[in-house]
């Protein structure tokens, strides 16, 4: 397995310099997201819009056209770019039970590292079932030291978010797709390749990924042992404490507002101090 890992990131570090200059030539198109966004979903569902591979956990470098999702910073030679976003909050809940996750089934020396931080984070013997009281330390640790990812959510969004410079890029939420999943899809291919895509193709690919196909469950039926925990929309607000709202503002209050999730840091009193 360690091999395995050690090849995957030497593949994802050569894709990093042969995409940025032969990306388009070779007929590619890049979904980037930070961690935890909903980038897995709405990649596959490009990669069949478009009928060409989503490449997974690749071990050698990709040279042919298809939809590569990744976590990348910005790159200006990457012009064929969706960057999809997510309310942060959502993103460190989301992040927070991924590794409690792996935590409990700790499967594979893959794993097993992400398994490694939480005790490093909340200390030896802590109960991963109680997540209120893990949330703002653990996203003022993910502040600090992101996982999965060298820069934390707000420095991604800032690489990142600025439409009106990079009229070029592509912008979607995870929050638009769950609203209107065919209509997102339907835009983002139109504006990622100048043509409207076969609405055969986009409901096929839209029932093909959708969370009842991929799980058996409806949104919001909560299974915290699926890579799909839940598939909604502002679920921080559950386990979000005045505490982990408070250590979110400081290190991402304007990254929030600049997104359009909050008007301003009034949102911050509306949460509660502590959870029953």
């Amino acid at each position: 397995m360690r091999a395995v890992s050690l090849l995957r990131r030497a593949s994802n570090l050569c894709n990093r310099v042969i995409t940025a200059r032969y990306g388009e030539a070779l007929g590619q198109y890049f979904l980037s997201e930070y961690p935890k966004s909903g980038g897995t979903w709405l990649s596959k569902m490009l990669a069949d819009v478009l009928d060409v591979p989503c490449p997974q956990h690749a071990v050698l470098p990709i040279g042919f056209a298809s939809v590569m999702h990744n976590h990348w910073a910005y790159h200006p030679r990457r012009r064929r770019t969706v960057y999809l976003m997510r309310d942060g909050r959502d993103v460190m809940v989301s992040s927070l039970f991924h590794e409690l996750r792996h935590y409990r089934q700790q499967q594979s020396h893959e794993h097993a590292g992400e398994a490694s931080r939480l005790p490093k984070i909340f200390g030896k013997g802590f109960d991963p079932d109680k997540t209120e009281p893990l949330l703002p330390r653990y996203i003022e640790h993910n502040a600090k030291h992101p996982l999965g990812n060298r820069v934390n959510w707000a420095e991604h969004v800032r690489q990142w978010y600025a439409p009106e410079a990079r009229p070029w890029l592509v912008y979607a939420t995870y929050e638009q797709l769950l609203e209107d999943c065919p209509g997102t899809l339907s835009r983002v291919v139109e504006e990622l390749t100048g043509s409207p895509p076969e609405l055969w193709r986009v409901d096929m690919a839209v029932e093909k990924y959708s969370i009842a196909r991929q799980t058996g469950r409806k949104a919001g039926q909560e299974d915290r042992s699926h890579f799909i925990r839940k598939g909604v929309a502002g679920d921080w607000k559950n386990p979000f404490t005045r505490a982990a709202a408070e250590a979110f503002d400081r290190f991402a209050g304007d990254e929030l507002i600049l997104l359009g999730y909050e008007r301003d840091r009034g949102w911050i009193d509306a949460v509660e101090e502590t959870r029953v």
